[in-house]
């Protein structure tokens, strides 16, 4: 991967006017309180950084949602069946970023990589949430039977 460095330079610069119309990839720079840099955004026209780029977004996106998957794989709570759907919701949203948003800038590869890797965990969530949705029915019927062998 190519670096970059950034030099304080003493002095106050600003760029009045800014016509050029460079074809790359916007990255939107966070506030950071500490910093004095006043930067709204990049143009990153190196493909190899722009793959990187990308790539640790979606990877910590997808991690997150793994991360949240995880969590709700015990049906002991009435809120997993939300989160769930929350999870497949977010899965769907991270779809239609690479196809919309991202498919100008990444190779290929990359893109149905990712994409195999949504289509993986969204056939995952769906499985557990028909178990979920199985198992809930499953004990509202017990709950019924023995309901109606109580009130004898």
């Amino acid at each position: 991967m190519k670096g970059f460095t950034i030099k304080k330079i003493d002095g106050v610069y600003e760029l009045e006017q800014f016509d050029y119309h460079i074809k790359g990839f916007h990255y939107p720079i966070k506030k950071n309180k500490e910093s004095n840099l006043k930067i709204k955004e990049l143009i990153i026209v190196s493909p190899d950084i722009i793959n990187t780029l990308i790539s640790h977004n979606f990877n910590k996106k997808y991690q997150h949602v793994v991360e949240s998957f995880f969590k709700v794989c015990d049906f002991d709570d009435d809120e997993a069946g939300t989160n769930l759907l929350m999870a497949l919701d977010e899965v769907a949203r991270l779809r239609t970023i690479i196809i919309n948003k991202y498919k100008r800038f990444l190779k290929k590869e990359k893109e149905e990589e990712f994409l195999r890797k949504l289509k993986m965990l969204e056939n995952e969530l769906r499985i557990k949430l028909i178990d979920f949705k199985l198992i809930k029915e499953q004990s509202l019927v017990h709950n019924n039977v023995e309901e109606k062998s109580k009130s004898r």
